[in-house]
């Protein structure tokens, strides 16, 4: 899809650019690629106009790839295209796929069919949000609010104007929630999401990534990317970032954690490390080390002594969720996390956010400087041996790269007051606050 989009012409209408793509997916499927061509459809579906003749081709490859109960989907919209609830179907459907970009064409046509469905329009701005579209997002869900006026849709339209830095139509908001809380009498997430974010707004206006970060979790972010790779034209620099991490990577990330953990008063005196998977056992190996605490097995959950999990990447984030949500005894420490992802919650401590990651045991691929990639195998060392690649790693900082990491020690220091770390962490571990994307270009000044 890369290719094809670097090929298309800037200066052709969204019609034309839906052409195109329909007839490279007919020729995809000529071809059998069919997993390809639900790509391109996918990237059809995002597209300002419709076609019933993507709804078709995708059904098609999807029956033809085995899925008939998302092709029969599909094709209650094509025999019945004047039907609201089918196209509705189909966009639930991909937004549980987490396919947001295909969700805004049947989201769309919902609307055109049925201009004052509330619901669909909180749909369509929760689709924006994720698209890094905040201005549409905004847009939709005041119409929402308007409509079927609620909890959720006061917070998120209060949430995106602070995004927007819109201070006072943020706090604008804040009386209706503490009114809709007052009916049940119970505290509410949203509520104190939206207090403490305006909070550290003020306290701390933001002005890059980890400030933007620290306003919306509250949560420490240990390292960017940027501040690694310290060339600002290089291309691994910016929205996204593809990035194999190498010990230097680790060691900073984890020298960042134990000074934090040994410094910040507010944080718990642990007790023991668990790995959330297979991926990050080396570096938990290395943690247990450095704070000088047991390395357990998960049945240390439930002994309610403060602890650690440590999360090499989002998929093992999802792993260990069901079990830490309701467990604040517990930290979690991820070293990379994708932003577009959704996670079962919010860490307390995030290394990265990058888009995809390979930890420096993992295989991956390596392109060499005359462009030719060559596959590097994983290491086949256990997990301890390869912890004290990190640890070799963290006992070799130079003074410069000290001084570097220990301005990001006096950051959090200076914001400890505000951090939701520790004791000061909120109940609320639920990934609804981790919707939103903390990238967008609008935020960076």
């Amino acid at each position: 899809m890369a290719e094809l989009n670097q090929e298309m012409k800037q200066d052709l209408t969204p019609q034309q650019q839906l052409e195109d793509l329909l007839k490279y997916t007919e020729d995809l499927m000529a071809e059998e690629q069919y997993d390809k061509a639900q790509d391109v459809l996918n990237n059809a579906l995002t597209l300002d106009t419709f076609d019933l003749k993507v709804y078709k081709l995708y059904s098609f490859v999807l029956r033809m790839n085995g899925n008939a109960q998302g092709a029969e989907i599909f094709e209650k919209v094509v025999m019945n295209p004047g039907d609201p609830s089918a196209f509705y179907t189909v966009a639930t459907t991909l937004l549980r796929e987490k396919a947001f970009g295909p969700a805004l064409s049947p989201l769309k046509k919902v609307l055109e069919l049925v201009p004052m469905a509330g619901n669909v329009h909180f749909d369509l701005g929760y689709t924006y949000l994720k698209m890094f579209d905040l201005e549409q997002a905004l847009e939709h869900f005041k119409i929402s609010h308007e409509y079927q006026p609620s909890m959720q849709t006061g917070f998120y339209v209060g949430y995106t104007s602070l995004l927007q830095r819109d201070t006072e139509t943020a706090k604008s908001y804040v009386p209706y929630l503490e009114a809709e809380a007052a009916k049940t009498g119970e505290r509410s997430a949203m509520l104190d999401t939206l207090i403490d974010m305006i909070a550290r707004y003020e306290a701390f206006p933001p002005t890059n990534l980890r400030d933007w970060h620290f306003v919306q979790y509250g949560m420490p972010l240990l390292r960017l990317s940027d501040e690694d790779i310290k060339d600002p034209s290089s291309p691994l620099n910016g929205r996204y970032v593809f990035i194999n991490y190498g010990w230097g990577n680790m060691a900073y990330g984890m020298y960042i954690f134990k000074r934090l953990v040994e410094e910040l008063e507010i944080m718990p005196k642990y007790e023991f490390v668990i790995p959330a998977g297979p991926k990050g056992s080396p570096a938990a190996f290395a943690l247990s080390q450095m704070l000088d605490v047991p390395l357990v097995t998960p049945e240390a959950l439930k002994s309610g002594q403060p602890g650690i999990v440590f999360a090499a990447w989002t998929d093992e984030v999802d792993r260990v969720a069901q079990h830490l949500i309701q467990n604040p005894q517990v930290t979690l420490f991820a070293f990379s996390l994708g932003y577009t992802l959704q996670a079962g919650l919010v860490p307390d401590f995030v290394g990265y956010l990058d888009q995809s990651s390979r930890l420096p045991w993992q295989s991956t691929v390596m392109v060499t400087k005359e462009g030719e990639r060559k596959e590097r195998p994983a290491m086949t060392a256990p997990p301890e041996v390869v912890g004290h690649y990190i640890l070799d790693r963290i006992e070799k900082l130079t003074d410069e790269e000290k001084a570097e990491l220990e301005q990001i020690v006096d950051y959090y220091k200076e914001r400890q007051h505000l951090l939701k770390v520790g004791e000061q962490r909120t109940p609320y571990r639920l990934g609804f606050n981790v919707e939103s994307p903390i990238i967008s270009p609008r935020m960076i000044v």
